[in-house]
């Protein structure tokens, strides 16, 4: 078609006129594109932090009235991992909900504890690497006395990796225990995941606690190869395993199950996913999401009226050249097309060199740590942004801004092209 070749060569040959137009869709999208691939980033790094914190992508209750006990939980486990993709990772673990009554001490200073969790880190690699560690590591063997504490902790007492402290609690029977553990890591976390949160060995804290051997209050599945499970494949697991176990229906909130399964009189499980468990950041989430939206499109707006009126100003001052189109026989709709083309490519372009232009910030704030600010942690993976590149919302956001700019583009333009030839021709620019 010949008018793409004309709206090609126009934009070339006036590049100098269409610069500041282009200028105004690169920095539109690119700053767009970069405020929805940082904001990706940072909730997937919510994602990592609670993946840790509850297990993976989600965990197996029982509705059991003693702390959600599994009997025999290595066969369950088994079971389970049976029944799941080979690419599933199922551990088990020991949830102690300390209630306050659980302290870390250390040279006089006492730390209460808020959650402990008992985990196989060995099971559980692909999990612990993704903490940022200031110091040590997760290398803690089975049935020993190495702890994880977060840097708000080993702050707050002074401690260091190496250094013992003892750890007071009550056991089951109700009896003051005090059992000494050794720092072996301090990770990076200030959130609700980690601040008061300690990770133990699940043998050592079970047997500190006096619970049976055969104890378990958590069978936890992990795909450390996907990014996450969709609800299709959670609603597949769920009918794998109501054909094999006694189910409780799949959840949106965790709370659904700890207050229906009580009505369950036989031995029931329940699969809780990842976003189950994060309601209480819900808002959060929902808030940075709400935010990011509405800079897009008030940025969005910005790239259409800029370039939808500036664009007007530019056909009416080419309106000698419409004439002489007109004058050689080229119809209206074959001129529209050619200032649509012309348009396009100026948008295509500009939406290109914004993709490279948000691609360069997110490599600028991506090498900045911000661990200085306080409680940002929950947003950072080792300490740093991890921006990551939506594919989809990069198509959308791409075919909105060509193709609302168009219909701007359009309606500037179509009163100059409606125009008799003699009078386009006598105009003066």
């Amino acid at each position: 078609m010949y008018q793409i070749k004309l709206g090609f060569r126009s934009l070339l040959y006036r590049k100098k006129q269409y610069i500041s137009l282009f200028l105004i869709c690169m920095f539109g999208v690119g700053v767009s594109l970069f405020c929805l691939f940082l904001s990706r980033g940072m909730l997937r790094s919510l994602n990592e932090k609670a993946e840790i914190y509850y297990g993976g992508d989600f965990c197996v209750m029982s509705n059991h009235p003693w702390y959600r006990f599994f009997p025999e939980y290595k066969k369950n486990a088994e079971k389970i991992r049976s029944l799941l993709p080979d690419d599933a990772v199922v551990t088990v673990r020991f949830d102690c909900d300390a209630q306050n009554r659980t302290s870390l001490f250390y040279e006089g200073e006492e730390i209460r504890q808020r959650v402990i969790k008992g985990v196989n880190f060995n099971d559980e690699k692909a999990l612990f690497s993704k903490l940022n560690f200031l110091a040590g590591d997760f290398d803690i063997e089975s049935g020993s006395n190495g702890i994880l504490i977060s840097e708000p902790m080993a702050n707050k007492l002074n401690i260091f990796v190496g250094d013992e402290m003892i750890l007071y609690l009550r056991t089951l029977k109700g009896y003051i225990n005090t059992v000494p553990v050794v720092v072996k890591g301090i990770f990076q976390d200030s959130s609700v995941f980690g601040r008061f949160t300690t990770y133990m060995d699940f043998e050592f804290i079970r047997k500190a606690f006096g619970y049976k051997p055969d104890f378990s209050n958590r069978i936890c599945v992990q795909f450390p190869k996907r990014n996450g499970l969709t609800q299709k494949e959670l609603e597949e697991i769920q009918s794998v395993f109501e054909k094999n176990f006694e189910m409780f229906p799949l959840v949106e909130d965790k709370t659904t199950f700890y207050f229906g399964a009580g009505n369950y009189s036989k031995y029931t499980l329940a699969i809780i996913p990842l976003k189950a468990n994060l309601n209480d950041v819900k808002i959060l989430k929902n808030a940075m999401k709400a935010i990011i939206t509405l800079i897009i499109i008030l940025l969005v707006i910005i790239i259409v009226a800029g370039i939808g009126s500036t664009y007007r100003v530019i056909v009416m001052k080419r309106i000698n050249e419409i004439g002489v189109y007109m004058a050689i026989g080229m119809k209206k709709r074959d001129i529209m097309k050619s200032l649509l083309f012309e348009s396009l490519f100026l948008l295509l372009s500009g939406c290109i060199a914004g993709f490279i232009f948000a691609g360069i910030l997110c490599k600028i704030f991506a090498s900045i740590k911000f661990t200085f600010i306080p409680s940002f942690s929950i947003f950072l993976t080792k300490g740093y942004l991890h921006p990551v590149i939506d594919g989809t919302g990069l198509l959308y956001l791409m075919i909105s801004v060509i193709f609302v700019t168009l219909i701007a583009v359009y309606y500037s333009v179509k009163k100059c092209v409606n125009i008799m030839p003699c009078n386009a021709i006598s105009a003066n620019e």
